[in-house]
């Protein structure tokens, strides 16, 4: 099982990040899954079901449910991202840009269906980060840069702190495997890390927990704080 890989190709950061500067502040909405996050984490829809700017939801698109998905108005706005868009040579279906606002935190959790071994890939481009971005799959911290490109394995345990004092925005894409993506992912990759399945399933052991709630408290945040005393009173 692919746990997350790095691809070798590199994005313009200074263009994503005019074409990000120039789409307006109303245009972000917050995420739906409020139960996930503490402070902002907010979308901007670039390819959602309908064409829809103003819905931020995505659904998986394998097994019986196949949603419509287009893109939305805002793409006309964006050349550069479009081209970024037309790299990735397969069906795409949530293209979202994601803002993690400074001190925000994404809980731990596991999105299903959502990994190369189950059909659907998602794609990291951060646009605007900083060294205190702290994204975790498992117990591995991604060390993702502007103008990067990651797959990460999100069916599998993952949390992000936003410990900086600048948001964190990344370029968000999912796509159905084919060939092409099978063939870029045996020769087209930085490094890789592979990880046995039934290893990265078993829960977290006190002393992981530990490190978490030391990584939180190392942010001396309200919501860090409150979610490291949760976590401790877990233990």
């Amino acid at each position: 099982m692919i746990q997350y890989l790095q691809l070798q190709k590199h994005f313009d950061t200074a263009t994503l990040q005019a074409e990000v500067n120039e789409l307006t502040t109303a245009l972000w909405k917050e995420h739906y899954n409020k139960k996930h996050y503490e402070g902002s984490w907010s979308i901007i829809p670039l390819r959602s079901i309908g064409g829809d700017a103003d819905n931020p939801y995505s659904i998986h698109s394998s097994g019986s449910t196949k949603p419509e998905y287009k893109d939305t108005p805002l793409i006309a706005a964006c050349p550069y991202i479009k081209s970024v868009l037309d790299f990735f040579q397969c069906e795409k279906t949530s293209v979202r840009l994601m803002k993690l606002n400074a001190g925000a935190v994404i809980k731990e959790h596991s999105d299903q269906e959502m990994s190369f071994e189950e059909g659907e890939v998602r794609f990291h481009i951060p646009v605007q980060t900083n060294e205190r971005v702290d994204f975790y799959i498992l117990n591995d911290r991604i060390p993702m840069k502007e103008g990067e490109c990651w797959y990460l394995n999100l069916s599998l345990p993952h949390r992000v702190t936003n410990g900086g004092l600048t948001d964190r925005v990344h370029l968000v894409i999912d796509c159905l495997v084919n060939d092409w993506i099978k063939d870029l992912f045996n020769n087209d990759v930085l490094h890789k890390n592979d990880i046995d399945e039934a290893a990265a399933r078993r829960p977290l052991s006190a002393e992981e927990k530990i490190m978490i709630i030391q990584q939180l408290r190392s942010m001396n945040t309200a919501m860090g704080n409150e979610l490291a005393d949760k976590m401790e009173a877990e233990i």
